[in-house]
């Protein structure tokens, strides 16, 4: 049973890892997504500039400011806190519900977001 117990922690770990660095990738090649870890921008982009909270209530008031149908409050059961960080020098603010990013406002192009390579 223990050997059991600690075969799956280590493949969640590598499973962990590897989305990780997936979600590095994508940070590096300017494609945002959400469902992002906000870990993987701390790592590509440092700390933001700025950071606040808002409510998921004035989160329908961001427009645009998700990809997909489901942008606003209602997406979001109850009144849910948000993070919000501003990259002031990458001219975005992003939107995290816990460590998830669930949406960002910006007016670069998935181009101009690319880091360049290292």
């Amino acid at each position: 049973m223990r050997k059991l117990i600690f075969i799956a922690l280590i493949l969640s770990v590598l499973i962990g890892c590897g989305a990780m660095a997936r979600h590095r990738e994508q940070i590096r090649n300017g494609l945002l997504t959400t469902g992002l870890n906000r870990n993987a921008f701390l790592a590509e982009w440092g700390m933001p500039d700025k950071t606040y909270t808002i409510s998921s209530d004035e989160f329908s008031q961001f427009t645009g400011l998700a990809t997909g149908s489901a942008v606003g409050a209602s997406y979001f059961k109850g009144k849910v806190p948000l993070d919000v960080w501003v990259y002031e020098s990458r001219e975005i603010t992003l939107v995290f519900n816990g460590i998830v990013l669930v949406g960002w406002k910006t007016e670069k192009t998935r181009k101009e977001l690319e880091s360049p390579q290292k």
